[in-house]
């Protein structure tokens, strides 16, 4: 399973098809520092570009923190409980909505709610999530396989992440 990626990412189509249409979509995009916190998490770009304002400027800005420290892309907002010894996941991306389930309560986390994406540096794309970061619960993105969160919340090994790594791949244009 491949964690990084260098392609040719196409920022605008990938972020339409983020939100498709779906203007109750967590907010989809958020800056990255070179150590891949979000200050703009709920901040800066948020304010300043809305859903409806997905304009050339919009892309712009976009662009010029592709180059700089990266942008992260969230592709897939997820809840999930636990139901009769199952975990069971509500998963929403673009304009689609499923439900992934797995008996493998060792291998996953069951969350409130989580968020799943790429960050896109350059021409490198890498899969992962967001994470709750230090005590300012500033969040960061953190590679799925890595050691930068709770282990079964982004191992290669947790179902739930397969099936959202097949989502994220199709989902980048």
């Amino acid at each position: 399973m491949e964690i990084k990626k260098s392609i040719n990412l196409d920022v605008k189509k990938t972020v339409e098809n983020s939100v498709c249409g779906n203007d109750e979509f967590h907010f989809f995009v958020d800056e990255l520092t070179s150590d891949d916190y979000m200050p703009t998490y709920a901040g800066m770009a948020d304010e300043k570009y809305t859903f409806d304002e997905m304009n050339d400027e919009f892309f712009r800005f976009l662009t010029d923190k592709v180059n700089n420290n990266g942008i992260y892309i969230r592709l897939v907002y997820a809840t999930a409980c636990e139901i009769d010894g199952e975990a069971v996941f509500e998963l929403e991306y673009g304009e689609s909505h499923e439900q992934f389930t797995t008996k493998e309560l060792d291998k996953v986390l069951v969350f409130e709610f989580a968020d799943f994406g790429v960050k896109v540096k350059d021409s490198e794309v890498t899969f992962g999530a967001t994470v709750e970061g230090d005590c300012r619960q500033t969040p960061y993105f953190a590679e799925f396989g890595s050691d930068r969160a709770n282990k079964s919340f982004i191992s290669l090994e947790n179902p739930l992440n397969k099936r959202i790594i097949e989502i994220m791949d199709a989902m980048i244009k």
